[in-house]
């Protein structure tokens, strides 16, 4: 029964552009390399045209973005892999890692652990964000087993991180821990069914004969959060939601729902037929893959009705 779901347990990389680096340029600090390869570019070349050099510093301002993903791949990828689905890294777990057998925790399972257990997620993002640097900061200078951000029952099996103090300045940390921060909440969108406005579900549910689901949630909701992680980013659930329906994301609080509906509370799922009038069933709770996916089933088979 999907009113009873189950207890809480313990998203491809999307693609960047990879920054060119000066070949007879060495510097530990990629700013100084991208400055340096933009620079020494103008030289050589010539250009003396204002339009062409503010292109040229446009481009550096561009790879400059991408510091956070640099340092993670010189610095933390020899450990730590990008992204593994989680229902994939709690069956490994279960196996005492013979499965994947990684070195140390997931760049998902850092960035979704560095946003539920460190500082207030009820808070505003950027004192998060600063909570979050001061964390890495201090954990990556002087690492400690009992201050991981991840489920012990997650990392049993990896060795104790070595220290990296003095291998990060100030900047890269603060890069990093960006681009750490961002990373989990980017996976769930690349790797869920996509969401679209109340307005334009209405529009895709007649033109395709769908039904709408809406899902009722909170940015501090546990339960909605570990669905996300968990659940809506599997294959087989993105694949039944984007055959037969179009998905809605409201916050309950903020969003006023339709059709003179109430919330049910957090996650909630609201169920309207392709005619965008005809409520088909509503419902609260949180459910695994197997139970969510009998769940949509259902639904379907009650819209014929």
């Amino acid at each position: 029964m999907f009113t009873n779901w189950a207890i809480l347990a313990a998203s491809e990389e999307p693609m960047f552009l990879t920054p060119i680096f000066s070949p007879d340029f060495q510097s530990e600090n990629p700013e100084k390399k991208f400055a340096f390869f933009c620079y020494d570019f103008t030289l050589e070349k010539g250009v003396v045209m204002n339009k062409i050099f503010w292109l040229a510093l446009t481009g550096c301002s561009a790879l400059l973005a991408l510091d956070g993903k640099v340092i993670f791949e010189s610095k933390c990828a020899s450990c730590h892999s990008s992204y593994i689905p989680l229902g994939q890294l709690i069956n490994n777990a279960k196996h005492n890692n013979t499965i994947l057998n990684i070195k140390a925790p997931t760049l998902n399972q850092l960035s979704f652990g560095m946003r539920l257990n460190v500082g207030d997620r009820k808070a505003d993002e950027d004192s998060q964000r600063l909570e979050v640097e001061d964390f890495i900061g201090t954990y990556v200078d002087t690492p400690d087993r009992n201050k991981s951000v991840i489920p012990s029952d997650m990392t049993r099996f990896f060795p104790d991180m070595p220290s990296m103090k003095g291998q990060l300045d100030e900047d890269e940390i603060e890069e990093l821990s960006n681009y750490i921060f961002d990373y989990g909440e980017e996976m769930i969108v690349a790797h869920s069914a996509p969401v679209v406005s109340w307005e334009k579900a209405k529009e895709l549910a007649a033109k395709e004969h769908k039904i709408i689901m809406i899902r009722g949630v909170l940015p501090f909701c546990k339960w909605c959060i570990q669905m996300d992680r968990e659940v809506m980013v599997e294959k087989e659930v993105v694949d039944a939601l984007n055959k037969d329906f179009v998905v809605v994301k409201m916050d309950v609080i903020q969003d006023k729902l339709p059709l003179g509906m109430k919330s049910l509370g957090t996650p909630s799922f609201y169920f309207i037929n392709s005619d965008g009038k005809t409520i088909i069933d509503q419902m609260q709770g949180y459910g695994n893959k197997e139970e969510f996916l009998e769940l949509l089933r259902k639904i379907k088979e009650d819209a014929k009705n």
